[in-house]
């Protein structure tokens, strides 16, 4: 086994897929086998664990499609089911992501949970439902998101194949990789998902920060920006001022609204800053946040 990154091209360079502009903070190996897969992902882990500014993803190259349904998809193994996150069929690349750190998982748990409770005055928390981390697989790939949504009731002709909300969580250093979750979503569900929103976690100043995207003519659109952040004092504040993450009603249910209670939902500044508290960012320390258990 192998324990140096390949020597391929830089996948920055190439312009199929949709994996194939990842910055090289992301180390590279060539695939080699599920043994050398867990192998690789476990040292890495370790190497996080004593540097922060490690990245919490690794791509692997060379994985064939049949080899990836083999070891990823076809297995009973929910370690491995959990291993990945991406897996671009064009470029035969396998996105990896290392054990969900508390940050990461904290974020996507809130998020979920802080949505369904504001559905809730609009009498709609059970018209919705969340498939979590459920395998979307598209033409040229396969992706699982942190947190997807769809509603229960859909226009006629409209399958579940596809979310119309996706969430996508990150931690600031990994631009590139929201970058390419953004058109994975939009390219391979052909318009079927209707906003992504994507969570970058700074691990060295406490914060987050929402970006919410949509389908523009067949092109990624950035609609809005909105972080909270703790500063001096523990004081959390939320930029813009009074700002707030809006999630159209219509892109979400698939439909228009029916009723007057029935209106575009929300996360003000409490709900923003009540994200930043359940992710465990305003209070832990930059280790106690960042670390995860390698197995």
């Amino acid at each position: 086994m192998s324990s140096k990154p390949d020597s391929e091209p830089n996948t920055a360079s190439l312009g199929e897929g949709f994996l194939g502009d990842l910055g090289p903070q992301i180390k590279r190996y060539q695939y080699q086998g599920i043994g050398q897969f867990l192998a690789i992902r476990a040292m890495q882990c370790h190497r996080q664990q004593e540097d922060l500014g490690f990245s919490e993803w690794i791509l692997f190259t060379g994985v064939e499609p049949q080899a990836f349904t083999r070891d990823f998809l076809n297995t009973n193994d929910k370690n491995i089911l959990r291993s990945w996150s991406a897996y671009d069929k064009t470029l035969r690349l396998l996105l990896a992501i290392m054990p969900v750190s508390p940050a990461h998982g904290a974020a996507a748990t809130a998020f979920d949970r802080q949505l369904f409770e504001a559905l809730k005055p609009l009498g709609l928390d059970e018209s919705i439902r969340s498939t979590g981390p459920a395998t979307r697989s598209g033409e040229h790939g396969a992706r699982q998101p942190d947190c997807q949504f769809l509603p229960n009731r859909r226009p006629s002709g409209r399958t579940d194949d596809w979310p119309s909300l996706v969430v996508e969580v990150a931690f600031s250093e990994s631009p590139s990789k929201l970058n390419a979750s953004v058109r994975y979503w939009f390219q391979e569900s052909k318009g079927d998902v209707k906003t992504v929103i994507t969570l970058r976690i700074n691990q060295t100043r406490p914060s987050l920060v929402f970006e919410k995207w949509e389908n523009n003519n067949g092109r990624e659109r950035r609609q809005q920006v909105v972080a909270v952040q703790k500063g001096e004092n523990n004081h959390v504040y939320v930029q813009p001022q009074n700002g707030a993450l809006t999630i159209d009603f219509d892109k979400l249910f698939l439909r228009q609204p029916s009723q007057p209670r029935e209106t575009d939902i929300q996360f003000g500044e409490v709900e923003l800053k009540k994200s930043l508290e359940k992710s465990g960012l305003n209070r832990a320390s930059k280790f106690s946040v960042s670390r995860i258990l390698c197995h």
